[in-house]
């Protein structure tokens, strides 16, 4: 089970991204009203803002799905062939952080966290 990178940068301020955070920066959509042991979706993507590219010199390699500091999935990418986005099915008993990360070859580790409520 990956552990949570040591290393990790994140968003100042994720109203005013700059052009490197906008680019790396997952961002975090939970489908419908999440309730206990009920399966839903989350869906993590990045470069909404600003394209990332997904070339083999620069691209990004897998994303992350956590809540709080659990382990729930990853989705690995392949340069050339894969857009930053995935969708996951979670389930959950309790409410907590879920907590995406992704990680570039060139920038390395970034991270965005959602409270959750179910």
């Amino acid at each position: 089970m990956p552990a949570p990178p040591s290393t990790i940068n994140q968003a100042k301020d994720i109203a005013n991204m700059s052009d490197l955070e906008k680019k790396h920066v997952p961002m975090i959509h939970i489908g419908g009203t999440p309730r206990a042991g009920e399966p839903f979706e989350v869906t993590v993507w990045l470069g909404e803002q600003l394209p990332h590219p997904m070339e083999m010199e620069h691209h990004i390699e897998f994303i992350d799905l956590y809540l709080d500091d659990m382990f729930l999935a990853r989705c690995d990418l392949t340069w050339g062939y894969t857009y930053p986005k995935a969708c996951f099915t979670a389930v959950l008993e309790r409410s907590g952080t879920l907590r995406a990360f992704e990680r570039c070859n060139v920038h390395g580790d970034w991270t965005y966290n959602l409270e959750v409520n179910v």
